[in-house]
């Protein structure tokens, strides 16, 4: 669990959150909104938002072994380990944010009339 009380990093055998986009095995690939790209593997976008949830993945993690390294006395910069922590904390918020003006734009959508 992350220093702020945010457990995105996992344990042992905890899925990412970008492997939850993946398709399942042997599921048919289907555009959405036709689009597809040129090389077959799916909408760009999903793709985009796969490898930035990875890579704020990967920052908490970090921020979580710093942080687990400086208890255990591995480290002894504290500010590095602060440093880090302040980046993930950062990049949860502006995730979060994403996603609620994401959620915000679909509902106003849907109270659309037709």
């Amino acid at each position: 669990m992350s220093p702020w009380g945010v457990g995105w990093a996992g344990g042992v055998g905890a899925p990412s959150v970008a492997q939850g986009l993946a398709p399942a095995a042997g599921a048919p690939r289907t555009p959405v909104g036709g689009a597809e790209t040129a090389a077959g593997d799916g909408p760009r976008f999903l793709r985009e938002l796969a490898r930035a949830l990875a890579q704020l993945e990967g920052t908490v993690a970090e921020a979580d072994a710093m942080a687990q390294r400086l208890v255990t006395g591995q480290v002894d910069d504290l500010s590095a380990v602060m440093v880090a922590s302040e980046k993930a904390r950062l990049a949860v918020e502006l995730a979060v944010q994403l996603r609620n003006k994401a959620l915000e734009a679909y509902q106003e959508i849907m109270r659309m009339p037709i």
